[in-house]
């Protein structure tokens, strides 16, 4: 690819073949010069048949394409506006969003704990907070510990509740929502 990536316009089919070996084939829905990004509507693997009713929307890195070739270009009409840039921001805040669930996702994981305990774990976090929770293991036995005060033992029911620190009301708060927890489970 050239240092000047092409100006595309809406509606056209591109094909790019990435620096990992990936062909993308796709009609134009947006680009934006200054992030070298291309957003394109792609046919889904899912669906099948004449009428191709599914898309998947892609977004290339134009940084990253080797090859970059207009299969068929739209001329853009004269009474068309151009359509509005790639909101970055609100990108990078879904990107944000998904790096913290799956910092979540990876931190609920302890290879002694129980699926069950595991899935207590990401109901506790959603509750008091990725940094109020964790997990705490005497050998075999992995326990779950809140706020550094409350303590809930394999296998993680409300009779399995301990409060070390000085606030019962959040011993009792802990076991309504691992009540609460057991309820949903059923």
């Amino acid at each position: 690819m050239s240092s000047l990536a092409p100006c595309f316009t809406v509606g056209s089919i591109v094909r790019c073949k990435t620096c990992f070996g990936d062909n993308i084939l796709g009609e134009v829905v947006s680009f934006d010069l200054g992030v070298k990004m291309l957003m394109m509507k792609c046919p889904s693997s899912k669906g099948g048949g004449d009428e191709q009713t599914i898309c998947n929307l892609t977004i290339v890195n134009l940084s990253l394409c080797v090859d970059i070739e207009i299969v068929k270009e739209m001329l853009p009409l004269e009474n068309v506006q151009p359509p509005e840039p790639i909101n970055i921001q609100k990108l990078q805040e879904r990107f944000l969003r998904a790096i913290e669930h799956r910092t979540i996702f990876c931190r609920s994981y302890h290879p002694h704990a129980s699926p069950f305990g595991q899935a207590l774990y990401r109901f506790m976090v959603k509750h008091f907070g990725n940094t109020a929770v964790k997990w705490y293991s005497q050998g075999d036995n992995v326990a779950i510990v809140i706020l550094n005060q409350v303590i809930i033992e394999p296998p993680y029911a409300v009779g399995n509740i301990r409060c070390q620190g000085w606030e019962p009301k959040l011993a009792i708060y802990v076991q309504r929502i691992v009540a609460d927890f057991h309820n949903k489970q059923q």
